[in-house]
């Protein structure tokens, strides 16, 4: 049988960071300049990294967020609350699960509990859509069901941050090309088992899931390098899609077969 990797639980990555951020905004906890630490520290028995294994030291919001650092996630995390999180995701329509009896805490923020691609794609239209996320719809007619996540001011700052990253898929030793349109997160868990990358542009919302069902690891396999280019040449062929939709013949053109 096939196996619903869209509504199977999996561990998130670094794709709920900008959940945090931009709560924490919301709270008056931080805005997109203030400083945070990428500096190692150890919270009693857990001490996390970074994907790169360095430090950068003081950095501003927006660019540990457009970067993806671990550590100043974490110190923020600890500030907002992980239970205080847990529960703002869960009303914005982005539930955690955990195993039994455990409570929230800071390893959330790197992937620490499982949650289901469609969720995490519902709660990144509230980046497009003023803060309020809003269910998967199969058809049209289907009810809409809109859940507040972020005020209107902090889902704009998040998107503007995340349509800063350059495109993975080209030659780094290239002009960086942005898509400015496109605002795009990736994320990667422990192990190598799980590679995601959403992105929210204009029109259409995205979310790349690359894996083993089984959760059996793939080594090299992360999500600025597998499920990122995927979802930006989706983005792509879409984007191309609608531009040619948008050349319209006028009355006087016509189509004639032409036999060579």
């Amino acid at each position: 049988g096939h196996v619903d990797m869209i509504s199977a639980l999996r561990s998130p990555g670094s794709t709920l960071k900008p959940f945090l951020y931009g709560m924490a905004m919301d709270a008056g906890l931080i805005h997109s300049e203030s400083l945070l630490q990428d500096v190692p520290r150890r919270y009693g028995d857990y001490r996390p990294g970074n994907f790169s294994m360095g430090f950068s030291g003081p950095v501003s919001a927006s660019s540990a967020l457009a970067l993806s650092l671990n550590l100043p996630a974490v110190q923020l995390l600890e500030a907002y609350g992980p239970k205080r999180f847990a529960a703002d995701l869960r009303n914005g329509g982005v539930p955690l699960s955990l195993p039994a009896l455990a409570e929230p805490n800071l390893a959330l923020i790197l992937g620490g509990a499982g949650s289901r691609l469609e969720d995490l794609v519902s709660g990144y239209s509230a980046l497009a859509r003023g803060g309020k996320s809003a269910n998967l719809r199969l058809q049209p007619q289907d009810e809409l069901l809109e859940r507040r996540m972020l005020s209107p001011g902090s889902a704009w700052i998040i998107r503007r941050i995340l349509s800063g990253q350059a495109r993975p898929d080209r030659d780094p030793t290239a002009e960086l090309v942005q898509r400015p349109s496109l605002a795009w997160k990736t994320g990667t868990s422990y192990g190598f088992r799980d590679a995601l990358a959403i992105g929210v542009g204009p029109r259409y919302l995205i979310g790349v899931w690359i894996g083993r069902p089984d959760g059996t690891p793939v080594p090299g396999q992360f999500g600025l390098a597998s499920a990122a280019p995927l979802m930006l040449q989706v983005h792509d062929v879409l984007s191309n899609r609608d531009s040619q939709r948008g050349i319209v013949a006028p009355a006087v053109a016509v189509a004639q077969h032409i036999v060579h």
